[in-house]
């Protein structure tokens, strides 16, 4: 019997590690070079987090609404180094359901984090020159529908014989919750700049 669960263990551990796969950049990661680059200047950075509902996961929305970050939604802010750009490129080309990249643990500590205000607002301030990597997830709840065969109506000839039948169907509405990940590259050209953008 003991054989037989860690049999089982092996083949699900197995299962899994098929079904989920994990990639890192390769590039080398200078933290000197990140450090100076999100060291201290005279600009800053300012926006709103938002996203819309969009038709993922078989789920039809009702409206293209835009829905604002609840308060207190992490943004987050990376300077563009060489080892961020491959993970970038990374992700584009190789994140699905199964696939996920990752960034270093060392490389994620190299950020600077906002958090947004009851409008969704955010914030970074004194900021050196340079090319910035923005990315928040907002969670949302929306609105959505679908339609369900709730009974049918059946046609007949003059002389009583059936010749086909019409379903009918209904409209269902329901709320659901979700996230979605959204992200800018923004660039900061002269000291003292004030940047504006949506998120």
């Amino acid at each position: 019997m003991k054989n037989v669960f860690i049999l089982m263990t092996l083949v699900s551990t197995f299962i899994f590690s098929k079904a989920q796969n994990t990639y890192y950049p390769q590039a080398f990661f200078d933290k000197k070079l990140a450090q100076n680059m999100i060291g201290f200047g005279n600009s800053t950075i300012e926006g709103v987090a938002s996203t819309k509902q969009k038709n993922n996961w078989g789920i039809k929305p009702l409206l293209g609404q835009k829905h604002y970050a609840p308060k207190g939604t992490v943004v987050m802010l990376f300077p563009v180094t060489p080892y961020f750009e491959e993970f970038h490129k990374m992700r584009k080309k190789y994140e699905n359901k199964k696939t996920t990249v990752y960034m270093s643990d060392e490389a994620f500590k190299y950020r600077i984090e906002a958090l947004t205000d009851d409008h969704g607002r955010f914030r970074f301030e004194k900021l050196k020159p340079g090319r910035y990597y923005l990315e928040t997830i907002v969670n949302f709840t929306a609105s959505a529908s679908y339609q369900q065969q709730t009974g049918q109506t059946d046609s007949y000839n003059a002389y009583g014989g059936y010749l086909y039948s019409t379903p009918i169907y209904d409209t269902f509405f329901y709320n659901y919750a979700s996230a979605n990940r959204e992200s800018k590259f923004v660039e900061i050209k002269n000291d003292g700049e004030l940047l504006e953008i949506n998120l």
